[in-house]
């Protein structure tokens, strides 16, 4: 068994109104927490669950959460790949090449 699991999932309000899934884990003690999905998190979750409803999500470990949650904040993060390298290159080259008159 997972350290912890899903116990429950509902939908929940963030900040800015956007709606967030907000998880239920049940921990191997009995305690219960709660983490907070954005949606791309929340897609995250489903997919790589295989689950077309939150319903499906019970009992998923809490690795599956985590998981969800790197994803999306991997969408944030730095760029990465060839788009990012020739951006990159042409900000060094614009800085540092004298322009012609």
């Amino acid at each position: 068994m997972s350290a912890a699991v899903i116990a429950a999932t509902r939908v929940g309000a963030a900040h800015d109104g956007a709606a967030e899934l907000v998880v239920t884990l049940r921990h191997v003690g009995g305690g219960e927490s709660e983490v907070r999905l954005d949606e791309p998190a929340a897609a995250a979750l489903l997919d790589a669950c295989g689950a077309v409803g939150t319903a499906e999500l019970a009992e998923v470990g809490w690795e599956r959460v985590r998981d969800a949650l790197r994803s999306s904040w991997n969408r944030l993060a730095a760029p990465t790949g060839q788009a990012a390298q020739r951006r990159e290159t042409a900000a060094r080259n614009t800085d540092t090449e004298p322009k012609e008159v």
